[in-house]
């Protein structure tokens, strides 16, 4: 009997040993690239969020906050719903994603309230540091919720990255002078580190981003539209000089760049994916020294690099344990 490709004889693998190391090869190879996808998905996501900051900021001089967050949230629902039918289906599951999807929405409108509402009842710099501490608190969070320890690569990032955040910030926090708006800073935090952590799980199980991302900003604005009735109604002169800030927030900033997340968490762990979108105080950054003239003094300049360390980290470390 003649013996083809014996290893021991030729030096050569079988044809189905062969095949399955190709097999294997080739995953390995589309898990890198899909990877690697996610990681740019999230860096232009945290590109649109802090090219955003300079008309978040310029849309207050017409409507209040609660107001602008509502209508950008709205304009996302319009341009997404369109789409919505085209969302991929994924294999049936024996659970029900409906919810699972209305928890992180929930908590995504949870943290957007109390985050702009935190920005009138304190200052820039304390709410800049606080808000950004959710990428440091979402691989503790991954860790207490799902008992599930993250690389320590990302420990690792999250210590860098809130020394980074408090140097950018400009050093000037002080926990002992806590007031009502940092607290709301904080619990926003938490609520958006949490809401990160869920939408990876969902978004793992059951897919569909799109639905996910635009049932998002319906359920916001589903909760602020009552507080804009009765609280504090704009004119429609107020609506129509705030328009053009607030369709590039809408489109770019909300609905596009939180579909990228959504699609990239699929992809990613929720704390690679918290620690990659805190290059938003980046571009934020850049964007306003380009455009507002805001420069960053040396301590700006060192909290600035060692972001990009943290994210570079993060980016980089494969989800290793």
């Amino acid at each position: 009997m003649t013996v083809l490709n014996d290893p021991g004889r030729s030096g050569r693998l079988t044809p189905p040993l062969a095949t399955s190391r190709l097999t294997l090869a080739h995953a390995e190879l589309s898990l890198r690239r899909d990877r690697r996808n996610a990681v740019l998905l999230l860096l232009l996501a945290a590109f649109f969020w802090g090219a955003g900051n300079v008309a978040n900021k310029t849309v207050l001089e017409h409507v209040d906050p609660v107001t602008a967050v509502m209508m950008r949230c709205l304009f996302a629902v319009l341009v997404l719903l369109p789409f919505v039918s085209r969302d991929p289906i994924p294999p049936p599951r024996t659970a029900r994603p409906n919810t699972s999807l209305f928890f992180v929405s929930l908590l995504f409108a949870v943290a957007l309230v109390l985050q702009q509402f935190a920005f009138g009842l304190t200052t820039v710099t304390n709410a800049s540091f606080l808000v950004n501490i959710a990428g440091p608190l979402t691989p503790l969070i991954v860790w207490l919720a799902l008992r599930a320890p993250p690389a320590r690569v990302h420990f690792l990032s999250a210590g860098i990255m809130i020394v980074g955040i408090y140097l950018m910030s400009g050093g000037h926090f002080s926990p002992t002078r806590m007031n009502l708006g940092d607290l709301a800073c904080l619990a926003s935090a938490v609520f958006y580190a949490a809401w990160m952590v869920a939408l990876g799980q969902h978004a793992r199980q059951y897919g569909r981003p799109i639905r996910t991302t635009c049932l998002q900003f319906a359920v916001t604005v589903a909760v602020l539209l009552p507080i804009v009735l009765t609280v504090d109604l704009p004119s429609w002169t107020d609506l129509r000089a705030a328009l053009p800030e607030l369709l590039l927030l809408g489109i770019f900033s909300t609905g596009i760049a939180f579909l990228l997340q959504c699609h990239a968490q699929s992809r990613v762990t929720a704390p690679t994916a918290a620690l990659l979108v805190s290059a938003e105080s980046l571009f934020g950054a850049a964007v306003a020294f380009l455009f507002l003239g805001e420069r960053l003094d040396g301590k700006g300049l060192a909290g600035a690099a060692l972001i990009l360390l943290a994210i570079s980290l993060a980016a980089f470390s494969g989800d290793r344990r």
